[in-house]
């Protein structure tokens, strides 16, 4: 059972392309705002916010929401030196995946099914987001 599962979302979510890392940068801004339990890095273009990721500070958890997205449905982040499928939106802040987003080299590179993939460039907005859980 476990086996076909696998089969099934990789037919359905294939990898990230080899080229991803010559691909453009998607046009836009990260912003960086912070709430009473929230800190959160947003990615906006022309069409407004496209991604956001959210540090709850007092669950210790990092949530990725892409607009356009269903709910729930995987993630897939790729850095310069990790690639990782996500079958839910949030990981502990501890979770390796936010150092290779915070130092990641240029860009990083995020998709969820049904949407058009992000290439995004690095910046210090999201890893401030996640230095503010682990604080």
């Amino acid at each position: 059972m476990f086996l076909l599962f696998a089969a099934l979302q990789a037919a359905a979510f294939p990898g990230v392309p080899a080229d991803w890392r010559t691909r453009p940068i998607n046009a836009g801004e990260w912003s960086w705002r912070s709430g009473p339990d929230t800190s959160e890095a947003v990615f906006s273009d022309s069409r407004g916010p496209q991604l956001v990721i959210r540090c709850t500070r007092s669950t210790r958890r990092v949530s990725f929401s892409r607009t356009g997205a269903v709910p729930g449905a995987p993630i897939r982040i790729a850095t310069t030196s990790s690639d990782r499928l996500l079958t839910g939106s949030m990981v502990l802040a501890s979770d390796p995946l936010l150092d290779a987003i915070s130092f990641s080299r240029g860009r990083l590179w995020v998709d969820v099914q049904g949407t058009l993939p992000l290439v995004l460039r690095s910046a210090a907005e999201p890893a401030r987001s996640i230095e503010d859980c682990r604080s």
